[in-house]
């Protein structure tokens, strides 16, 4: 189910109070405040397409859209709740949305799909998803083919997660449906069924550290399973998206570092949206990253010599103007 939601004010969720707010507008490094008015740009609605309500994309867009909300006149950012990168890619296709978070496999797949070459443009590399496979502490699984036989969630239907995680089990020469019982669950949800033992393993893809994984890690002892050793061959097989990356011990409560792949997750647009608007969000997503890291610390990787990296989705031209602009 999608849901939207207004951008949260309340100071003791990481976001700035009113009087905050009013000094926030000046540019730490310099004192300056956000650029002037030009370039002009486009008001009206800016709806934001994130993903779950435990997850780094919501917590990123509601965070974002506060700011979109106070630096520009005229324009507001309600964030839509949805199930990540696929489902943000159809809504911003269909008009439904004007920002979404894509994680870059699903934008490779979109691009080079039979589906249509979607007409959306980036406005930055933000940082690195985390593919989770959990599992109770106590269970037998030691490795992915220990999956046979039983029941895992591979992410809510037509998620970002199920992308990989499909992905990740082909890899490992696993079938849904044949070799395991599969399910259709969001992180929510799947946390869930793993508590009350309805499932015995989830896929989670994500920015460190994923609230509801957290809030999971909690409630009961759980592990991670390793599945960074497939990185090569899930490259070979579906384009140079992963790479094996380590989730440090300690970021989830009692979890140990854990080898697992991870993949990049892009701010996109379409393609037609105003030029103007799309370099003011840009700045604002720079400058405004360590306030917004504040309550997302993924949000703190955002950085300006790699937020032009976003391969396959080519750079709209209101943010490649914006990081011209800036450059020495």
């Amino acid at each position: 189910m999608v849901s939207r939601a207004r951008p949260l004010l309340s100071p003791d969720r990481g976001l700035p109070d009113r009087r905050t707010a009013l000094l926030a507008g000046l540019w730490l490094s310099g004192g300056c405040a956000l650029a002037d008015p030009e370039p002009g740009y486009h008001r009206g609605p800016l709806p934001i397409a994130t993903g779950v309500a435990d997850g780094v994309y919501y917590l990123y867009g509601q965070r974002l859209a506060y700011w979109i909300d106070h630096r520009l006149a005229g324009v507001r950012a309600p964030v839509d709740s949805t199930t990540g990168s696929v489902d943000n890619l159809r809504r911003l296709n269909d008009g439904r949305d004007r920002l979404g978070f894509v994680a870059a496999d699903a934008a490779g797949a979109a691009v080079s799909g039979p589906a249509g070459r979607a007409p959306v443009r980036a406005l930055a590399r933000l940082y690195d998803d985390y593919i989770h496979l959990v599992v109770p502490v106590s269970s037998p699984t030691t490795s992915i083919r220990d999956l046979r036989g039983h029941r895992v969630s591979l992410g809510a239907g037509g998620s970002g997660v199920e992308l990989v995680a499909r992905r990740v089990l082909a890899a490992a020469g696993l079938a849904p449906g044949k070799d395991l019982t599969q399910a259709r669950l969001g992180l929510e949800d799947s946390a869930t069924a793993l508590r009350q033992g309805r499932i015995d393993a989830f896929f989670w893809s994500g920015g460190l550290p994923t609230a509801g994984m957290s809030r999971l890690a909690r409630q009961m002892p759980i592990r991670l399973i390793p599945i960074g050793t497939l990185a090569e061959t899930i490259r070979e097989r579906n384009g140079p998206y992963y790479r094996a990356a380590t989730i440090p011990q300690g970021t989830y409560h009692g979890v140990d570092a854990t080898l697992t792949l991870a993949l990049a997750n892009y701010l996109v647009a379409p393609a037609s949206l105003d030029e103007g608007l799309v370099y003011r969000v840009t700045e604002i997503l720079i400058r405004k990253r360590d306030t917004i890291a504040a309550g997302v610390p993924s949000a703190e990787l955002l950085d300006v010599r790699n937020a032009i990296q976003t391969d396959p989705i080519p750079l709209h031209p209101g943010a490649l103007r914006y990081y011209r602009s800036i450059k020495p």
